[in-house]
C-alpha cells in the first residue's frame, strides 16, 4: 500500500460498491445455478450473465 495521503470521489466509491455488490451477488447466482438448485438451462445462465455483466459495465462507465 502506499504511505501518501488520497483522495476518492464519493460518487466513485458508490459506482465501486455497486459494482462489487453486482459481480458478487453474479457469482452468487451462477454458484447456485451450477452446484445447488438448477432454475434455467446453461444457455439462459450465459444470457442472463451477459446481460448482467453489461449492466456492471455501463455502471462503471458511469452510464447509470
Amino acid at each position: 500500500m502506499c504511505d501518501k495521503p488520497c483522495t476518492r470521489c464519493p460518487e466513485l466509491d458508490a459506482r465501486l460498491a455497486g459494482i462489487a455488490g453486482g459481480l458478487h451477488a453474479l457469482a452468487a447466482l451462477i454458484n447456485k445455478e451450477l452446484t445447488e438448485e438448477q432454475t434455467m438451462s446453461r444457455r439462459e445462465l450465459l444470457d442472463v450473465t451477459a446481460v448482467r455483466i453489461e449492466n456492471l459495465a455501463a455502471n462503471a462507465m458511469g452510464r447509470y
